[in-house]
């Protein structure tokens, strides 16, 4: 453990972007050593905040280097954040990309630095890339327009997610949910989350219909307690580490949160608060807690062993606790489902 901490103090002291990529892959083997059920939490914390650090700096090299190439004007109030799971405070060794810039400036000024933002954001990306994080497959990035934007045009795209709700906008609204300041103004992009979360809670329709979108996709687990393992192609004999009930869960206690109003980025957060509030049955909260330690654990775990984020784990490979720990979390997964459901007004 103390080498983990170790080693972040050397993320924070890197000079170079060879230096980052370098820590980063230490970083997998460091933990490759420590990694126990036992110290799961607090290896958590550690993991997300050594890649806190090695993206800060990034993107501070990204600034750097746009102010030397003289690119538009730095806005005088701008961010990068991040979503997905390094949103949430949990991603794995070898999480891809999923992060955004949001500025705020004159109206006569929008366009300089809007150049500014392009630039930079093509930058850190890059970066982002050479240090081994893999560019988002679904473009959610800052240099896709659609997460790299002023303070207004933010708002009137949101807005129009919230108006329309069409399957595309309740995907972006899930997206958006977990959206934490990572590098520069982190107030900008904490009142925005507030207000996000301020305005789906005022939709009843739209809570419904976001109430609809958490039941897909369909936990892989079968009446009779068997897991649904892909049977054809490349992944023939593997679960989706995703799909098989991490990402319903996930999806599950956004729900809460939106329909209570908790502006929480993490699912940790949101967790407390679902419970304080007693939004779920104490049991049920409990059971989802733990589930989300096991789902965590054998993502981190053979994502680690693999040397690269992967989504698809061969059954066979787990072993006989892990998947006996699988099917008792997907279980979980399932009556959140359903108790989502129940809540939104579905079936």
């Amino acid at each position: 453990m103390e080498s983990l901490y170790e080693l972040i103090k050397q993320m924070e002291q890197t000079k170079t972007i060879g230096e980052l990529r370098v820590c980063h892959y230490e970083l997998a083997r460091r933990l490759r050593l420590v990694l126990r059920w036992e110290r799961l939490e607090s290896l958590s914390h550690i993991v997300s905040d050594a890649h806190d650090v090695l993206m800060k700096r990034a993107f501070q090299f990204a600034e750097e280097e746009t102010l030397r190439a003289a690119v538009g004007l730095r806005p005088r109030k701008w961010c990068w954040y991040v979503m997905g799971s390094l949103g949430r405070r949990e991603p794995t060794i070898w999480t891809d990309q999923d992060n955004g810039i949001l500025f705020e400036c004159g109206e006569h000024e929008e366009k300089e630095c809007y150049e500014f933002v392009r630039h930079v954001a093509a930058v850190g990306t890059n970066f982002l890339y050479e240090i081994g994080y893999p560019y988002c497959p679904g473009y959610v990035m800052a240099t896709n327009k659609r997460w790299g934007q002023s303070l207004h045009d933010w708002e009137n795209q949101i807005k129009a997610y919230i108006r329309d709700s069409l399957p595309n906008d309740i995907r972006f609204l899930f997206i958006a949910i977990d959206m934490r300041p990572i590098y520069g103004n982190s107030q900008l992009v904490i009142d925005r989350r507030q207000a996000l979360f301020d305005w789906i809670h005022r939709e009843p329709q739209l809570l419904r219909r976001m109430g609809e979108h958490v039941m897909f996709p369909t936990v892989p687990l079968g009446w009779f307690n068997n897991v649904q393992i892909e049977r054809w192609g490349a992944y023939s004999g593997a679960i989706h580490m995703k799909h098989g009930g991490y990402v319903q869960i996930i999806n599950s206690l956004k729900w809460l949160s939106c329909f209570a109003n908790i502006s929480a980025a993490t699912t940790l957060e949101r967790w407390r608060e679902i419970t304080n509030h007693e939004l779920l049955p104490l049991p049920l909260a409990k059971e989802a807690k733990e589930a989300l330690s096991i789902y965590y654990y054998v993502r981190l775990k053979y994502a680690t062993e693999a040397g690269t984020d992967r989504d698809y784990v061969l059954w066979r490979t787990l072993e006989a606790n892990e998947q006996k720990w699988l099917k008792k979390a997907m279980k979980t997964a399932k009556r959140l489902q359903r108790f989502v459901a129940r809540q939104a007004g579905g079936k």
